[in-house]
Formats: C-alpha cells, sequence, structure tokens
C-alpha cells in the first residue's frame, strides 16, 4: 500500500511541478510580448502637399524627418511629396535631412503631381522612389537673380573695405556660381541613381521635365506605383509585416500643441484660461505676427483652428500657398538668390 501511495504522491507532485512550469513560461511569454514586442511595427507616414520649398517649410519638413527618425517604433517611412522645388539651401537641407533618415531606416517616396528642382533633389535622399504615369519629375537645374544684389548706391556716401565688399563677386563669377550648382545637382544625382539612369549627365542638366512614366524608363525614378506600393516596399526593406501607420504630420502637431500648453499651461494669476490656442492666437495678433487683427473678435473655436493650422505644413506658406516666392526674382533683402524652383512654361 505504501508503494502505490509513493507513486501516486511523486505523480501529484510532477503533475504539480509541469503545471507550475507551463505557468511560467506562459507568464514569461507574456512578460516578453509586453515589454519587449509592445505592439505591431509601424511605418510612419508624411505627408507633404504642393509646397514650394524654402525655410519656413523646410523647418516643417524636417521637424517631420526627425521625428520619424527618433521614434523606434516607427521602422520605415513613406513620404508622400509634392513639390516643384524653391530655395536652393533649403532644397539642399531636405536631401541631406531625407538621406540621414535613410541612413537609419528605409525611406519611399511617393511623386505626387509635380515633383521637380528641389522636390526632386529631395527625393535623391530616398531609398526607393515611386511615380504616378502622369507625374511631372525632374528639372534638374538652377534659377538665379543675376543683377545686381543690392540698389546702386552713391559710392562717396559707402565705405566699403574691398573691391566686392558690396555686390560680392564680379557678373562672370555670379554666372560661373550658377553654373556650379547645376553641375553639382547633376553629379548629385547621376550618384544617387547609379546605373538605373539611362541618360548622361549632360542630358540631365538640360533641366527638361520628364512625364512619370518616362521617368521611370530612363532611371528618374524606380517604379509607377502610388501609396500602396510605397508601404509594401517600406515593409519590404524593412523586413516587418502586419505593420501599422503612423501620421507623422499628426504626430508633430500633437507634440507641438503640448508644448503650448506647457507654456501656456496658466494665466498670471494662476487660473486656467478658457482656451490655450484661443490665448495663444490673441496674443499672436496683438503682436501682428500671424495675421492682422480682425475687427471681428474669434471664437475659441476659430482661433484654436487658425492656430493649427499654422503649426502645420499647410500653414508655413498659407492654406492655398498663395505667391509663397514674392517678387520673384528676389532681392538680397528679401531671401535667397538661388533656386532650385521650376517655374512652368511662359503663359
Amino acid at each position: 500500500m505504501g508503494f502505490f501511495s509513493s507513486i501516486k504522491s511523486l505523480l501529484i507532485n510532477r503533475y504539480v511541478f509541469a503545471c507550475a512550469m507551463a505557468g511560467l513560461g506562459i507568464a514569461g511569454g507574456v512578460l516578453i510580448f509586453v515589454y519587449v514586442f509592445p505592439g505591431a511595427p509601424k511605418i510612419g507616414v508624411i505627408d507633404v502637399p504642393y509646397t514650394v520649398i524654402n525655410d519656413n517649410s523646410a523647418g516643417m519638413i524636417v521637424e517631420y524627418l526627425d521625428h520619424a527618425r527618433r521614434d523606434d517604433s516607427i521602422k520605415a517611412v513613406v513620404i508622400k511629396l509634392s513639390s516643384p522645388g524653391g530655395g536652393a539651401a533649403a532644397s539642399e537641407r531636405l536631401y541631406i535631412e531625407t538621406r540621414k533618415l535613410r541612413e537609419e531606416k528605409p525611406v519611399v517616396i511617393v511623386m505626387n503631381g509635380l515633383v521637380a528642382s528641389g522636390g526632386y533633389m529631395m527625393s535623391m535622399g530616398a531609398s526607393h522612389t515611386f511615380a504616378q504615369t502622369s507625374s511631372l519629375v525632374g528639372n534638374v537645374g538652377v534659377v538665379a537673380f543675376a543683377g545686381p544684389l543690392i540698389p546702386s548706391f552713391n559710392s562717396e556716401e559707402v565705405v566699403v573695405t574691398g573691391p566686392f565688399k558690396s555686390a560680392g563677386s564680379t557678373r562672370r563669377e555670379w554666372i560661373g556660381s550658377v553654373d556650379f550648382l547645376k553641375s553639382a545637382f547633376a553629379k548629385m544625382v547621376v550618384i544617387e541613381r547609379g546605373d538605373k539612369m539611362l541618360i548622361s549627365e549632360d542630358e540631365l542638366a538640360q533641366g527638361r521635365i520628364y512625364m512619370g512614366l518616362e521617368a521611370t524608363r530612363l532611371g528618374l525614378v524606380d517604379e509607377i506605383g502610388g501609396d500602396s506600393d510605397a508601404f509594401e516596399k517600406a515593409a519590404d526593406l524593412a523586413g516587418i509585416s502586419n505593420y501599422g501607420l503612423v501620421d507623422v504630420n499628426l504626430q508633430v502637431l500633437k507634440k507641438n500643441v503640448r508644448d503650448l500648453r506647457e507654456v501656456y499651461q496658466t494665466e498670471a494669476d494662476g487660473s486656467e484660461p478658457p482656451s490655450i490656442l484661443a490665448a495663444l492666437h490673441r496674443d499672436y495678433t496683438a503682436t501682428d505676427q500671424m495675421s492682422p487683427a480682425s475687427e471681428t473678435p474669434l471664437d475659441d473655436a476659430s482661433a484654436e483652428m487658425e492656430v493649427l493650422q499654422r503649426l502645420t505644413l499647410y500653414g508655413m506658406l498659407g492654406m492655398e500657398q498663395e505667391n509663397p516666392l514674392p517678387e520673384f526674382p528676389l532681392d538680397i533683402s528679401s531671401g535667397p538668390n538661388f533656386y532650385y524652383l521650376y517655374m512652368g512654361n511662359d503663359p
């Protein structure tokens, strides 16, 4: 009888031990899943609507790129891009920042509508590019204002320390600078596209613009495709599946709003303001930094909407992109004098 009791006790103990180990295994698996794999991998989506590139718009786009780069949950990035280009320095900045992001995670750009000149330069920083059949792509080259950099002045009233202190260079040297920038732009495209490009550097530097289908055939773009193709390509390059999408534009907007709430958290007397963003709107309109003060006061909802719009890329140049580069060509007091910009056909 004692023998069978011992066997029974041993089996029960083993059963309890096995159950305990199974329970620990399940608990360990849950902990690993929760803390090591907190959720599905993400693809960040950056939307750049039709935008002329200048310091303001480039600054906002760089915020998007930087957010996508720093967010470890984002494993790849898709950029929906449409731009005729813009200022040379701002366009180069976007190329550099896009390439910097590419070094850490895959970047896929979808060329919607027009992606020309400085916009096309930005796309050279991507890991892979798609275009629509009807997209307009290319226009590699430079536009510059080659006239006097500042209005003429009476030489007896102004003292300069060198023959080119006022003008910066001779007209011949200025034109040479344009040619240098054109060659540098073309060489950058040649290097980035490599063996994929089927036209010569000289032909590329003529500044032609190509339909998406032709641009793909000539190697200026990788493939014809849209958003869904870009998501699949980004996931493939990142080696992920069952991914989710993150609206990077919205995430950056939320961050900006949170930062504003820290600044406008309380009134001077410690009471909570009726609307933080409305307070910001009133402060800005009072100092004429955002828009002229209206004779009809805006309600809190309208004020918040205006502030939110101005915290997005749409707000950097105005919702309708009206006259984003006023008085083009610009003189030295108004902005840059070199542009990677598609100006369109003459009327």
